[in-house]
Formats: C-alpha cells, structure tokens, sequence
C-alpha cells in the first residue's frame, strides 16, 4: 500500500476545509434517504440514513457500536438517543474535537492502527462513506486495492465479539458503476484533461477528497474469509438529491453568507491548492454531484449489510 502520509493528507486536507461546512448548513458528508420524495427535507432524510444503518445491524440498548470515520458525529447522536455505547474513530483532529465538544466518544484513529485491546470489543460496526478513501490510485495502479480490502475486512472481524449476537457490519460505499476508471486519469492535473469529461472530474476529486472506488461485487469478494453479504441496495438517487443540497448550500453560503466567506478564506490562504479544489466540487463545474448524475452515472453509491462468518 501506498505511504499512509499520502492518503492521510488528502483526507486530513479534506476535512480541515470542510470543517466550513456547518456554517453552511451541511452537517453530514454522506447520503440521506429521502425514499423517492426529492422534496423530503435535508435533516430528516439524513436521520433516515442513521436509522437505517443503525438498524440493520441491530443496534439497541446497550449495544456496543463502532463509528468507523464518524464525521461530525450525526450518526453517533442518533445511536446515543437509542442509549447505544457508541465509540467513533476519526483522522481529523478537527472532527474529533467537534465531536468531543458535543460530549461524543471520539478518538484520533487511523482505522488500521487501533489498540490491541480493541479487538472483540463491538457488537456491529458502521463504516458510513469512509471506506472510499482506504485505497487510493497509487495502490490500484499498484494492483493492491483488493488487498486493501481484505484486510479492511480482516480488521473489521478481529473488532466484533465473538460471543455477540450480533456481529454485524453497515458499509455505504460510492462504487464505480461498470469497470474501474484508470486511476491515471485521477493522477493527471484536471487541466490536462480538460477535454476528457471523465479524467478530469476524477482528478479534482482526488485531489479534493483523495480515494479510489471498487466495483460491484469487489468488496463482497474481498469479504469471503470474514463476512457474508446479507443486503445490498442502490442508493445512488439518494446521493444525487444529497449531492444537489451540497451544491446548493455551498452556493448560497459563498456568495451571502459572511462568517462562511471569511473562514473560507482563511483556508485557502492556508492551503490555497486543496481548498481550490474542494470547492470546485461544488461550485462551478460540481464534479462531486457529477458522478450521481444522469441515466447511466459515472459512479453508484450501494449500502451494504454484512454479517460476520
């Protein structure tokens, strides 16, 4: 696998900028479910989506649950309303304080680097959107990116209790919608590609956000050794209709909102370059929102259930 100091600067840098985002209203990075109502609101769609992972794998009353890149820690707050113990892990210090501020169980974690103590610890776990930066191009072109899977998986197990009733995992995943799309594409500048639709959205999105989408079927693939694939349904209207909200708050915010402007621009004083790019995702030529859109769209994004082995 590649340095995780390459990973881990694409996504830090993302998280870092995107800690603006609250002022504008965007508290959740990954899809909501509006059950085909495109006029359902924002926030209620989003509660959907925790009640739904939450639910499928059967978190109650005092069910030990793990947040693998809990964000912001919306899904944590909706775990602790059901009295859940919910613990997430994050690599964004800035995250992790926001999480702690609200009085969330967060710590500064690379998934691959728990304690040892950790291991069979959780009922189910809830990877909500963060697996899509655990391979990056580098590791496809190496060939590596089932092998970031498998272990992936490997880890997961090794974190649920054996003697639990439970054992289940929730991943939501963006995944390429046919083959995979040359991770060259996603390492070019977008501006040597400006005449190739699909090179150059995905190389502001690696640069924005950092990550690399398996196909359908690669994960369940990869999860032979540990876990069975028990559910699998298409989300991917409901992270074009999320994506569309992104665009439209981040629009308003930038050119109304002052607080907004002005942290903004603190960012890109700081790190002009990523900031750039992240906006550009949302704003202008939307390369975020790009991938859901249309008939047949570059990427789907697929909630999965899976139960340990």
């Amino acid at each position: 696998m590649i340095n995780e100091n390459i990973a881990h600067s694409r996504v830090i840098n993302l998280y870092d900028v995107t800690g603006v985002t609250p002022l504008a209203g965007i508290q959740d990075y990954t899809e909501g479910i509006y059950n085909k109502d495109p006029s359902l609101d924002h926030d209620v769609a989003q509660k959907n989506q925790h009640n739904y992972l939450l639910d499928e794998i059967g978190a109650h009353k005092g069910f030990r649950l793990l947040d693998v890149g809990c964000g912001l820690g919306t899904l944590l707050k909706t775990a602790a309303e059901r009295e859940v113990i919910g613990k997430g892990i994050t690599i964004s210090q800035d995250q992790a304080n926001k999480c702690r501020i609200k009085g969330l169980d967060v710590e500064l974690y690379n998934y691959r680097k728990l304690p040892e103590e950790w291991k069979g610890k959780f009922d189910g776990i809830i990877a909500n959107g963060s697996l899509e930066h655990f391979c990056q191009p580098e590791d496809a072109l190496q060939g590596k990116q089932n092998e970031v899977y498998r272990e992936m998986f490997q880890i997961f197990s090794n974190l649920l209790d054996p003697q639990s009733q439970h054992q289940k995992l929730a991943t939501t995943t963006i995944h390429f919608s046919q083959n995979h799309i040359d991770p060259q594409k996603f390492l070019r500048h977008p501006f040597l590609q400006l005449f190739n639709e699909v090179g150059f959205h995905a190389a502001i999105l690696n640069r924005g956000y950092g990550g690399y989408y398996p196909i359908k079927g690669q994960l369940e693939e990869c999860a032979t050794d540990h876990f069975i694939l028990e559910k699998e349904i298409d989300g991917t209207q409901d992270y074009m209709l999320t994506s569309d909200y992104w665009c439209n708050q981040y629009n308003k915010a930038l050119f109304h909102n002052k607080k907004f402007i002005k942290e903004l621009t603190k960012h890109f004083i700081k790190k002009p370059f990523h900031t750039l790019w992240t906006t550009m995702s949302f704003v202008g030529c939307e390369s975020w929102p790009w991938q859901f859109r249309g008939n047949n769209p570059p990427t789907r994004l697929f909630r999965h259930t899976w139960q340990k082995i």
